[in-house]
């Protein structure tokens, strides 16, 4: 009998020694699962920031659409609501708008789009107008794109503009409270 005692002790040594690894495994479990819910956490908060910048940008559209003018898209513009290939105000437009031409006006497809630049988002989009708590300000840019017909089996031929409606492209950024979080959301929008 002398012969086991020391056996019980090697035997409960190696269970304290397994015991201690599954919980040394299970926190480190723990810890990653915390760090992906974090993680969803900050992108749907970044989503949602995006989904409001988005909104406002419809918003001062439908506030701005009435008081469109053609001297608005021309080089010449000046003022704040001047729509220029360099995205002033957050304000783009990439096109010819010939005025008093019988040709439609054109969105020019060359080139990289420009919600693509990281200049333009950083000193020309409009920032959302409500304080929010994230790495940076949600912001967006408008892109003047052109006109569709309002009604496509019954409509002037261009320069008369009268029966169709500006088309728009609307593209908005969230930031988390990472500074890798980021979501970009864009939306077709016409102000009938």
């Amino acid at each position: 009998m002398n012969d086991q005692k020391g056996s019980v002790l090697l035997v409960s040594l190696i269970m304290l020694l397994v015991l201690t690894v599954i919980g040394i495994a299970s926190v480190g479990g723990i810890s990653s699962v915390e760090k992906m819910a974090q993680s969803h956490k900050d992108y749907d908060a970044a989503f949602e920031m995006a989904e409001a910048a988005l909104v406002e940008g419809e918003r001062w559209l439908d506030a701005y659409d009435g008081s469109w003018k053609q001297a608005h898209v021309q080089t010449s513009c000046t003022g704040s609501y001047c729509w220029k290939s360099t995205c002033d105000n957050g304000l783009c437009f990439k096109g010819s708008y010939p005025i008093g031409a019988s040709t439609l006006c054109e969105v020019d497809s060359s080139g990289a789009p420009v919600w693509e630049s990281k200049s333009t988002w950083t000193t020309k989009a409009k920032t959302y107008s409500v304080s929010v708590p994230a790495m940076e300000a949600p912001r967006y840019l408008i892109e003047f794109l052109c006109f569709a017909p309002r009604d496509p089996k019954s409509y002037t031929v261009p320069p008369d503009y009268t029966s169709w409606v500006r088309i728009y492209r609307i593209t908005a950024m969230g930031y988390g409270v990472s500074p890798d979080t980021r979501v970009m959301l864009q939306s077709t929008y016409r102000v009938d």
